[in-house]
């Protein structure tokens, strides 16, 4: 048997070797057993039992083979939650939670219908859920199996979201439903930037979550376009933007909807990221 700081150095060391991130070793340590850095501190020299050296070192075998660990473990983390993610779903992003914290700063909890676009594994729709005791939640997606997934984030959660099926805003129409709040991350990666992408995102997250036609823009601009069906006057939409989207979007916006003011603010590494506007909002 090794001690637990020898297998999390050999696991660094093979990750390195890999052309992965050595930081995912200590993660995976956490999420597995529950040792921190803390913990590594005062247990680091305790033996690591056979089985738990076994289930460590196939977790980092695999991840040394481009599988991301998140899909290993099968959950990822994002704002103070645990979300189950599976091959139909992206990994939350970092950046998405910039997203959510922007909307629960700027949106009051006061009975609004709140809608979440290509929920995937309904991390934010479900985060937002999970802030809100007046708001209504509803998430979609066209994906069963995404829509299954979140169903179980949110049993996880012990949220109370509805959760509809089809593609954009279909759902919401079949439903006759007219939301206060539209949000959505959809996917907006044109294809001719796969060359920018890592291996492992290529390999293993769903290119439907992904990719879409007229340089990643296509679902932001059907959405903008058809916009009255499913939003009330005065509501307000909120977008995750790729970092060269925003100029070409409030082009778009300022088309579809003349004087139509569309907001832009960037992420922490100073990238355009969330894009939102008001129905019916207009500069002077």
């Amino acid at each position: 048997m090794k001690r637990y700081k020898a297998v999390l150095k050999e696991a660094e060391a093979s990750l390195s070797v890999s052309g992965q991130e050595t930081r995912v070793a200590a993660i995976v340590m956490e999420e597995l057993f529950g040792l921190n850095f803390a913990g590594l501190m005062v247990h680091g020299d305790e033996l690591m039992p056979k089985e738990d050296y076994k289930k460590f070192s196939s977790v980092i075998e695999r991840v040394c083979l481009n599988e991301p660990y998140q899909y290993v473990l099968g959950e990822a983390y994002f704002y103070e939650s645990y979300f189950k993610v599976t091959p139909d779903t992206l990994i939350p992003r970092n950046e998405t939670e910039e997203l959510v914290d922007f909307v629960l700063n700027n949106e009051p909890d006061t009975g609004l219908t709140v809608v979440d676009i290509g929920t995937g594994t309904g991390a934010i729709g479900l985060t937002l859920a999970k802030h809100w005791t007046s708001n209504k939640v509803i998430v979609t997606d066209i994906s069963p199996g995404a829509l299954s997934t979140a169903r179980e984030n949110g049993r996880r959660l012990g949220v109370s979201a509805e959760y509809l099926e089809g593609s954009l805003f279909e759902p919401l129409v079949d439903k006759e439903i007219k939301a206060d709040i539209i949000i959505s991350n959809p996917p907006y990666i044109s294809e001719d930037e796969k060359h920018l992408m890592t291996s492992s995102v290529l390999e293993y997250e769903p290119a439907a979550a992904l990719f879409a036609d007229d340089g990643g823009l296509a679902l932001y601009k059907e959405m903008i376009r058809t916009l009255p069906e499913v939003l009330k006057p005065g509501g307000r939409v909120y977008f995750e933007i790729g970092f060269k989207q925003a100029d070409a979007l409030k082009s778009y916006i300022e088309t579809a909807w003349p004087g139509t003011i569309a907001h832009v603010i960037k992420d922490i590494n100073q990238q355009d990221r969330i894009l939102y506007f008001t129905r019916g909002e207009k500069s002077d």
